[in-house]
């Protein structure tokens, strides 16, 4: 019980760079695995130090922005951060890959130490920007008890899920069809998904010019049809090559637009200790990869249609709740 206490407690951005070095260093141990059991070893490694930086950095977020009126702006700027850096990654790495494959763990280690020299850098910045620390006490986290969300941060929660699903489904499916069936290179499908990280960043530019906390409910609405629309295009539409990329469009504007507002909604009733939070939010993010995953495995155009269905009728009911709620 003390543990999670201070776990609680525990400024998120001091392990920022701690978290980002673990993960350089068990990419290293990638490159360098001589067997399959060390590689999954490191793998595995490599993803719990990937989700510790990921809680640490969504929770830096939500302590620097917590109640200033740009906060889903900032949001919105870290996601094009992120996609800055999917970007980098596909157009950077995809080479590389064509070379060998332990190189590619190279330059994820490199690139996770160049984050966290510039982490270092504007730490100090971002601590004196911070409205309180996370060890301050406040009505919220009294009795050490951290609050409950509230009916709409369980539906960012559910958005989040759904998002990530639909992504993980687009990007395994156009990749292999692209790949197996019309016969692209690693480089070419790198260069293919700037137009997917294109619309990302074009949807969360929208979210950072809105900006306002009170806008979340309508952008999620028109995100997650969106991205429902393009569950139906993919099950419906040829595939050719100019089809399939075109599909990431509606996919990248959605996401660009769903998990601003979503990682703001969700953090929002997180008082000043998110780390929690963060990593409840970051749970949810890898289960609606692997279900995305699971669903592109299927290769059912009748499956895909049925995660559209499940994404709408998702929306329509977390509306429905929210305003009866919002009635009562």
């Amino acid at each position: 019980r003390l543990r999670r206490a201070d776990l609680r407690r525990a400024d998120p951005r001091a392990a920022v760079i701690p978290a980002a070095i673990a993960f350089a260093l068990t990419a290293s141990a990638g490159a360098a695995a001589q067997n399959l059991p060390q590689l999954v070893g490191a793998r595995a490694a490599q993803g719990a130090a990937a989700a510790v930086s990921a809680t640490c950095l969504l929770a830096s977020v939500h302590l620097v922005t917590s109640g200033h009126p740009l906060r889903v702006r900032a949001f919105a700027v870290f996601s094009m951060i992120s996609g800055a850096g999917a970007v980098s990654a596909l157009v950077l790495i995809a080479p590389l890959a064509s070379a060998s494959w332990r190189w590619c763990f190279v330059a994820v280690a490199v690139g996770a130490v160049g984050c966290a020299g510039a982490w270092m850098a504007v730490s100090r910045r971002l601590r004196r920007l911070s409205p309180e620390s996370p060890d301050a006490p406040g009505p919220a986290l009294s009795g050490d008890v951290p609050p409950r969300p509230d009916h709409l941060t369980a539906w960012t929660f559910a958005a989040v899920i759904g998002a990530n699903a639909v992504l993980a489904l687009t990007v395994i499916s156009v990749s292999f069809e692209l790949q197996q069936d019309h016969g692209w290179s690693p480089t070419q499908m790198g260069w293919g998904f700037l137009v997917l990280n294109g619309a990302a960043a074009l949807g969360a530019l929208t979210v950072a010019r809105v900006g306002a906390a009170s806008s979340v409910r309508l952008p999620l609405i028109v995100g997650m049809f969106v991205l429902a629309g393009s569950c139906v295009l993919s099950a419906t539409v040829a595939s050719t090559p100019i089809t399939l990329l075109l599909i990431t469009i509606p996919v990248g504007l959605g996401i660009g637009v769903v998990f601003p507002v979503a990682n703001h909604g969700t953090l929002d009733t997180a008082g000043a200790r998110p780390v929690g939070r963060a990593a409840a939010l970051g749970a949810a993010q890898q289960a609606g990869l692997a279900a995305g995953a699971i669903v592109a495995a299927t290769r059912s155009n009748i499956v895909v249609l049925g995660v559209a269905v499940v994404v709408a009728v998702g929306v329509l009911t977390a509306l429905l709740l929210t305003a009866t709620t919002a009635r009562t």
